[in-house]
C-alpha cells in the first residue's frame, strides 16, 4: 500500500488483541472477587470466577504462543534489551511527561518502554498465575503457601500485581491514543504511514508549529 508500512502481521496482531482483552477481564473479574459489593458488575462470584479462570487459561496460551511465535521468526530480536535503552527510556519519559519536545530516534521497532513492559508481562503472569492457584485450592496447596509466607501473603502479591497490569495497561492506551488513530488503526490493518516514527522532532520556532501531533513509536 503506497505510504504504508507493514508493520504487524496477522499472528502479532492477533495474539496483541487476546491477550488483551483477556487481560482486561481478568483484572475486572479479579476487582470483582476481592470486593463484591463495592465493584458489582456480575451477576454472580460463580459467574466472575468462571470467567476468571477461563481468562487466565486463555492469557496463558496467549503467552505461551506469543513467545512461540517471537522464537521461531526471530522476532524476538525487537524486544532484546540494547546498551542504548537506558538514555533512550530517560528520553521517552520527557517527551511523554512534556518536559522535552524532542523525541529520541529509537531505530528499532518498540521502544524501551514498549520492550520494558512486554518483557516484564511474562514473569508478572507466571506470578498470578502461581498465586492465582494458591489462592483458589487454599487446602490443597496451603504447603506451597506456607513456603512463601502463607496464604496471606499469597492474597496480598497477587493483588499488587493485578495493580501493577492495571498501570500497564491504563499507560499503554493513555499512549497509543496519544499517538492518534493511525497508531492504534496499525494494530487492526497491520499498516501504518511510513513517516509515522519521523526523526527526532521539536516544537521550536522554525522547525515544528505549535501544536503539530507527537508521533512516537507504538
Amino acid at each position: 500500500m503506497r505510504g504504508l508500512e507493514y508493520r504487524h502481521t496477522r499472528s502479532v496482531r492477533f495474539f496483541h488483541w487476546w491477550n488483551g482483552i483477556a487481560m482486561i477481564l481478568l483484572a475486572l473479574t479479579g476487582f470483582y472477587i476481592h470486593t463484591p459489593h463495592g465493584f458489582p458488575i456480575f451477576p454472580s462470584m460463580d459467574i466472575a470466577r468462571k470467567i476468571h479462570f477461563i481468562c487466565m487459561y486463555a492469557v496463558a496460551a496467549g503467552v505461551i504462543g506469543r513467545l512461540y511465535y517471537a522464537f521461531v521468526t526471530r522476532d524476538s530480536k525487537n524486544f532484546r534489551p540494547r546498551s542504548a535503552d537506558f538514555g533512550n527510556m530517560i528520553g521517552l519519559m520527557k517527551y511523554y511527561l512534556f518536559i522535552s519536545d524532542e523525541l529520541p530516534d529509537f531505530g528499532e521497532k518498540y521502544n524501551p518502554g514498549q520492550k520494558m513492559m512486554y518483557l516484564g508481562f511474562v514473569p508478572l503472569i507466571i506470578i498470578q498465575g502461581f498465586t492465582g492457584f494458591l489462592l483458589y485450592w487454599p487446602t490443597t496447596f496451603n504447603h506451597w503457601a506456607t513456603v512463601f509466607g502463607g496464604m496471606h501473603v499469597m492474597r496480598i502479591v497477587h493483588y499488587i500485581v493485578a495493580w501493577l497490569f492495571v498501570y500497564c495497561i491504563a499507560a499503554h492506551l493513555y499512549l497509543d491514543f496519544s499517538e492518534g488513530l493511525a497508531n492504534i488503526a496499525g494494530m487492526i490493518t497491520g499498516y501504518r504511514p511510513k513517516d509515522f516514527h519521523g526523526h527526532k522532532k521539536k516544537r521550536e520556532a522554525g522547525v515544528l508549529p505549535a501544536g503539530t501531533e507527537k508521533t512516537a513509536k507504538g
